[in-house]
């Protein structure tokens, strides 16, 4: 994937902001930035027992295919990037797209005031990057920073959504600081998750605590850096 360049507007002028193909963003061509996922990756909990306990039950709903629970992971993936992709299309062109997911999405959230989608961001003194999905502007609420996020109905409800408002909240935090930093025109007062059925079959969109959301995100990143230090103090050992 080739390198992607925006301009982003703030308060007083504007920023560029590049993001590279292994999603590290950078401003003006300085230095390459750690994307916000990959700060986060920590505030999962028992990430694994919950993704074997869901492999287990794929792999039986399919006749026992080990191979299905990929298949399925893959789907869910590319369902993701379909809805990202309608969504952005409709903010920025008014198109309407008939995939059930996507007009699940314009149901719920169609009629806000949109501001931008797909809007690089990075923090300044803190060092990271990341492309948040959508702001949206209200006279009552002010400017909301929204994340869409497919899931599966069933699944969303029996595994692991607590860890997973948890984890979105501080990827979503970490945003919200990050604009706020930078000088954004788009610093946000609030922000919301929208989970959007795979099956199209509804919506559910969270508020989320952006004071908790920073306070998990700050000690993921602490423990993503004390981790790369130790592969730095490693790095001459053979493997």
């Amino acid at each position: 994937m080739a390198t992607e360049t925006q301009q982003h507007p703030l308060t007083a002028g504007t920023v560029t902001i590049s993001r590279n193909g292994n999603h590290q963003y950078s401003v003006d061509d300085g230095p390459k930035m750690r994307s916000v996922t990959s700060l986060v990756k920590h505030v999962e909990g028992d990430t694994f027992g919950i993704g074997l306990n869901w492999a287990l039950k794929v792999a039986r709903e399919h006749g026992g295919d080990l191979d299905a629970p990929r298949r399925v992971s893959k789907e869910a993936l590319d369902s993701g990037v379909q809805l990202h992709a309608a969504v952005d299309t409709y903010i920025k062109r008014g198109t309407i797209t008939e995939d059930r997911v996507f007009m699940a999405w314009y149901n719920a959230l169609g009629n806000e005031s949109w501001l931008a989608s797909e809007v690089f961001l990075v923090h300044p003194t803190l060092h990271y990057g990341g492309t948040a999905d959508a702001l949206a502007f209200n006279v009552h609420s002010g400017i909301t920073l929204y994340d869409w996020k497919t899931v599966d109905q069933n699944s969303w409800q029996k595994y692991g959504c607590t860890l997973r408002i948890n984890k979105d909240s501080a990827q979503l935090a970490a945003y919200a600081s990050a604009l706020t930093a930078m000088g954004s025109a788009y610093a946000p007062t609030r922000g919301c998750i929208a989970y959007v059925m795979r099956d199209g079959s509804g919506v559910e969109v969270v508020e989320a605590d952006l004071e908790r959301g920073e306070r998990l995100f700050q000690a993921s990143r602490s423990l993503y850096l004390m981790a790369e230090d130790q592969r730095s103090d490693n790095s001459h050992l053979p493997l």
